[in-house]
């Protein structure tokens, strides 16, 4: 929803062909805004209820955008979505925006930008859904100098992460985000948040790390024997040779061997360069 000067609600679209907020509630949604700048506070963010949250995005002093969305729902990737929908409306209908009457029907060719937004970012949570320790995020020089570029972005992903730069930064288009966290001495999955806003951007592609190792022969079975794998260590890697064949992930092996990832990657490292580690991006859409 686009609120207006005055809490005038000047575009609606709703995801389940429903509405859901109505032009009484848009004036009470536009007064809190109002409220919370008399108190010195820059904007509302949000408000949480039982089962479902509003988020907010004040681009400019007059207008608010809303989005409605279900409780537990990615906030962090969700908000990246207001904000980007937020700027194109403005791009497109600051200067309407500006005269004394607005009339709403002006603003419903944007329901096609919306819905172009929502398939991209829903390919997008498809790719980020595969996040985990053992991908490898390459960095997409072209997009970040434009990432750079763009003060309201930056100032919303250092807004949101704290240290985020470091973590940008870090990414060499070869460590795994398991070794990045370890460099960074931060959680995996406070890594895995900002790479994911990252992603979303089309800052970073993600790669899967796919592991290939030598086909069983009497050279391989020599190498084990020098190096003197433990006995469980070496039932693993007997189980797992034939499945690191260089297109399936550590974490598909894992899964099919029904041992941890971590577990099957730290019998692997033991090999050294009788495995050979291969980057398969995972597959979505570009941004443009």
């Amino acid at each position: 929803m686009v609120i207006a000067s005055g809490g005038v609600p000047v575009f609606h679209y709703s995801f389940t062909g429903t509405k859901q907020l109505n032009d009484l509630l848009s004036g009470f949604l536009s007064a809190i805004t109002s409220f919370a700048s008399e108190f010195g506070e820059r904007s509302v963010q949000s408000l949480s209820f039982k089962g479902s949250e509003i988020l907010y995005e004040q681009a400019e002093k007059d207008t608010v955008f809303i989005l409605l969305v279900d409780a537990g729902a990615p906030i962090h990737i969700l908000r990246a979505v207001l904000r980007d929908l937020s700027r194109k409306f403005l791009t497109r209908y600051r200067e309407t925006l500006g005269t004394p009457l607005v009339i709403k029907e002006v603003f419903e060719e944007f329901t096609a930008e919306v819905q172009r937004a929502a398939s991209y970012y829903e390919a997008m949570l498809h790719v980020t859904a595969s996040l985990g320790p053992f991908v490898v995020p390459e960095v997409n020089q072209r997009a970040l100098e434009l990432f750079r570029q763009s003060s309201d972005l930056l100032d919303e992903f250092h807004r949101t992460f704290p240290g985020g730069g470091r973590a940008l930064e870090a990414i060499d288009n070869s460590a795994t985000i398991k070794a990045l966290a370890e460099d960074l001495g931060v959680e995996v999955e406070t890594l895995i948040q900002v790479i994911e806003f990252l992603a979303i951007w089309g800052v970073v592609r993600l790669c899967r790390l796919c592991p290939r190792v030598r086909q069983d022969d009497e050279r391989f079975d020599a190498f084990l024997d020098i190096i003197g794998l433990p006995e469980r260590d070496y039932r693993l890697l007997r189980r797992a040779r034939l499945l690191c064949n260089g297109n399936r992930s550590i974490e598909e092996i894992a899964e099919r061997l029904n041992v941890a990832p971590e577990r099957l990657y730290e019998v692997l490292t033991k090999l050294g360069n009788e495995v050979e580690w291969q980057k398969v991006e995972i597959a979505g859409l570009t941004r443009q």
